[in-house]
């Protein structure tokens, strides 16, 4: 669709919407009020909050794309940021904000106005988790706080927020980056440290309707599974590469014990097996990688080998200098090397997946600009 006029050189708000409240119209109205452009997402909410939707396309600056089915948070962002894209204005800056009137339009104002401050930055509007926050919402937090840290080596204070700032040339990455729910915002942190752009934390003002935060779509358990699972799939296929490197070790250790290399030899060619398994599993399963698998062939192997002479350093201090048997020297010399390797592979192997447009024929827009109506 073309940009409605309204919309030319103005900055944009884009809400994602599913089963909102009257909050959403209240919101608009202010955003649009305070001289924004406002592109709403209908993710596939019902007959009964269309009318909801029908009133914001009656309002000038605004634009509203329907799913025809609920599809998820960061499929909802990516229709909106793939609309955007298309208008081809490269001065415009958004802003996302949630549909649930935890946000609010100055606070908008004040990410847009970092955003400007640091062009190039994604700039993330943090909430405080104290206390009369929701137990649910504290709990989500908290579960992807640790895994983001535990992925990136980076704290961030808020990595659910949904009030994030950025210039349009982001659109690239943020079209690019997997994850169709909540799980989405989370990948786009992580996308952001491996290729280095920075992130700018302002604190903005704790909403919370109610004690429960029942207007949230967030579901604590549910939701931050999806976002630890990949860490969990990460984890899983070290651990199942490690036992299979572990058996190869002590089966070909066995043998060779008597040889003047034997101890050596055995971690090689254990090590070599277990890595091309796990080459294999995380490309596929883990990152859904699709970079060209020649070249994360290569950083992989680069990556094995710095480990592997690592290891047969740590193995040597442990087994021989600190007289460990070889069982436990394993063990730990694993141990020591498994965050190293998730860090690498993170940020360097396989930095992202796919790009994610609208499929064809699952968006609808409708937009308030009178040009695109009928007489």
């Amino acid at each position: 669709m073309s940009e409605p006029m309204e919309l030319r050189g103005v900055d944009l708000v884009v809400i994602p919407a599913y089963q909102p409240s009257a909050l959403l119209l209240d919101l608009v109205k202010d955003v649009t009020a305070a001289g924004y452009g406002a592109v709403v997402v209908d993710d596939g909410s019902t007959m009964g909050r269309q009318w909801i939707f029908a009133q914001l396309e009656a309002l000038p600056a605004v634009v509203v794309l329907h799913h025809p089915q609920n599809r998820g948070k960061g499929a909802a962002l990516k229709t909106a940021f793939q609309t955007v894209w298309t208008w081809n204005d490269p001065t415009a800056y958004l802003v996302t904000m949630d549909a649930d009137g935890q946000h609010l339009p100055q606070d908008a104002e004040r990410v847009f106005q970092e955003a400007r401050t640091h062009p190039g930055a994604l700039v993330l509007g943090t909430r405080t988790f104290g206390r009369g926050v929701p137990l649910r919402s504290r709990v989500g937090n908290a579960l992807t706080r640790v895994a983001f840290h535990l992925l990136s080596r980076t704290k961030v204070a808020d990595t659910q927020t949904g009030l994030r700032a950025f210039g349009f040339s982001q659109l690239t990455y943020l079209l690019e980056t997997e994850g169709s729910g909540y799980d989405y915002e989370m990948n786009v942190l992580l996308h952001c440290k491996r290729h280095g752009i920075p992130l700018v934390e302002v604190p903005i003002q704790t909403v919370y309707l109610d004690e429960h935060n029942s207007a949230s779509h967030f579901h604590s358990l549910r939701d931050s599974w999806k976002v630890l699972k990949m860490l969990l799939k990460f984890a899983s296929v070290s651990l199942i590469s490690f036992a299979l490197d572990y058996g190869l070790f002590l089966l070909l250790s066995t043998a060779t014990l008597q040889f003047a290399y034997g101890l050596l030899c055995s971690n090689v060619a254990a090590r070599l097996g277990s890595g091309f398994f796990n080459y294999q599993l995380n490309r596929t399963l883990v990152f859904h990688s699709q970079e060209n698998q020649r070249k994360t062939l290569v950083e992989y192997l680069l990556l094995a080998t710095g480990i592997l002479l690592a290891n047969n350093g740590i193995l040597s201090l442990f087994a021989y200098g600190l007289s460990l048997p070889l069982w436990l020297a394993k063990l730990l010399t694993e141990g020591s090397l498994f965050l190293v390797s998730l860090t690498v592979q993170t940020k360097v192997i396989f930095r992202g997946g796919g790009r994610l447009p609208p499929k064809k024929g699952e968006v609808k827009s409708h937009a308030s600009d009178p040009s695109t109506k009928t007489a």
